[in-house]
């Protein structure tokens, strides 16, 4: 049987028939359940029900009883005879208390007359009242309301030192029709609570077991045949727009329905997308780096410059992607970034005047001043490319870095003067891979240094010019640095 239902190819329209199908049954079943969870709420109107018609029948037997003389006189056979009739009610309503009272609401006191209990431990000497016994009282507005003749047909709930209880209050008649006493008739509150419970968990586990039924199935057959497929589509696309990849992953759909046809095509269609993007892509990189380079021209002693900053912010940024207080924020998409926008870090070179770029000796104030603009022209155009052609990362580092890779850690660096973690933290990592190239290659203005001087004055320049942390993961990895500047040598 089971071979032969897996064999068996059905198409969308009958998936989602079959599973409303399915989700019409759960839910009459459902509607069965509630009906009867539903039917449960009645419990409280048939209590009130049950204790109006026990307090009636036993204020309807008090009529016109002589409660005053009962009062003066004491017990006698009359006065024995009413309170046996009165405790066979209360024993054949299963009551917990039955009494008769005069209230007394100026002085909130009332004066006994009938008192039983229908279990036998409570008749006793400080649970039971005795006739004429005067008691402190708190009246409930149902007590005053039943003795002025208002019938609100309400339940009272009372918990103190006579137990917990429910309550129903009704008067008592003379001949005149003239209320002259109060009667009340306690039920035990637990059998009342176990009712409600008992009936709440009953509709309570029929009602959670069919939605759970529900949700277990239609949460499989939803996200085998429609979810999942839309969901990996829509994400696919998601992390390539958002995410800036440069390549869509392909889905693995096999249902045998519209949906495996829907995710073929969509599968062609990434092939295609990733084939031109990454055309696309590679030409950009391409132009770009040859602009670049081209910039770079003008400085003959600069030689492999970028191709070795490329490579020393690599192992910079993974370093610190692994173990460092910015591991957090430092994802492939980040190092990418970062070491393919580092070629840009320089593009404002190319305004500034060779006089000044190429000059063997040192630079007068006027003409650092002047070359320092190199780090602001080249965020200027940057940022007008950012702008002009929409929101892309590459650019964007580019731009930070350019901007901000002479700032220093203490503040006293240029264009702005930021401090600390201020700065971006790619241009804090190009810092470092910018310095260590300057020092460890041959320049216009100065030798190569040896790698123990290079290693030695960014050491200096810890917690100075550049990042503690990422100083210190520059000396994890220094013997890299050292690899990458003999490999890329000029």
């Amino acid at each position: 049987m089971k071979n032969y239902f897996k064999g068996m190819k059905f198409s969308l329209t009958k998936k989602i028939t079959i599973g409303f199908i399915l989700v019409i049954s759960l839910i009459g079943l459902i509607f069965l359940s509630w009906s009867s969870f539903y039917s449960d709420k009645h419990i409280r109107q048939d209590q009130i029900k049950s204790a109006t018609n026990c307090a009636r029948i036993a204020s309807n037997m008090l009529y016109n009883a002589p409660l005053s003389e009962f009062l003066v006189k004491g017990r006698n056979d009359l006065y024995n005879e009413y309170r046996d009739q009165l405790l066979a009610i209360c024993k054949s309503f299963n009551l917990r208390y039955l009494y008769v009272y005069i209230p007394n609401f100026k002085t909130n006191k009332l004066t006994a007359i009938f008192d039983m209990a229908g279990r036998p431990e409570d008749n006793t000497t400080n649970k039971v009242w005795k006739l004429g016994q005067v008691v402190d009282w708190k009246f409930a507005p149902q007590e005053k309301n039943a003795f002025y003749g208002v019938d609100d047909n309400t339940l009272v709930e009372l918990n103190d030192q006579y137990g917990h209880t429910i309550t129903r209050y009704v008067p008592v008649y003379n001949n005149k029709d003239k209320i002259v006493a109060l009667l009340g008739v306690d039920f035990d509150f637990n059998e009342y609570k176990h009712k409600i419970i008992t009936s709440f968990i009953r509709g309570l586990f029929f009602m959670g077991l069919c939605l759970l039924t529900i949700y277990i199935i239609l949460l499989f057959y939803l996200r085998q045949i429609i979810v999942k497929p839309i969901v990996l589509i829509s994400s696919r696309m998601n992390n390539f727009f958002k995410d800036h990849t440069t390549s869509i992953e392909p889905i693995e759909i096999k249902s045998g329905d519209e949906l495996q046809l829907m995710a073929e095509s969509f599968n062609q269609m990434v092939a295609d997308i990733n084939h031109y993007v990454k055309q696309i892509s590679e030409m950009q990189m391409e132009t770009i780096f040859s602009l670049a380079k081209l910039a770079q021209s003008r400085d003959d002693d600069t030689g492999k410059h970028l191709e070795r900053v490329q490579q020393y912010c690599y192992v910079l940024s993974e370093k610190l992607s692994q173990d460092s207080p910015y591991s957090d924020v430092i994802d492939d998409n980040f190092i990418k970034n970062t070491v393919n926008a580092s070629i840009l870090h320089d593009i404002g070179k190319v305004a500034i005047s060779d006089l000044i770029l190429l000059k063997p000796g040192k630079l007068t104030d006027e003409e650092f001043a002047e070359m320092k603009k190199h780090t602001s022209l080249g965020a200027q155009t940057l940022s007008e490319v950012h702008s002009k052609f929409g929101n892309n990362a590459f650019i964007e580092t580019g731009r930070l870095m350019a901007n901000f890779h002479h700032e220093r850690w203490d503040g006293r660096g240029y264009p702005q003067g930021l401090k600390g973690e201020e700065i971006p933290l790619a241009a804090r990592i190009m810092a470092i891979a910018d310095v260590y190239d300057a020092l460890s290659t041959k320049r216009v203005y100065k030798d190569a240094f040896p790698q123990e001087k290079c290693i030695d004055i960014i050491k200096e320049g810890r917690g100075t010019q550049f990042d503690p942390v990422i100083v210190d993961a520059f000396l994890e990895v220094v013997d890299k640095f050292y690899k990458i500047r003999e490999e890329l040598s000029e």
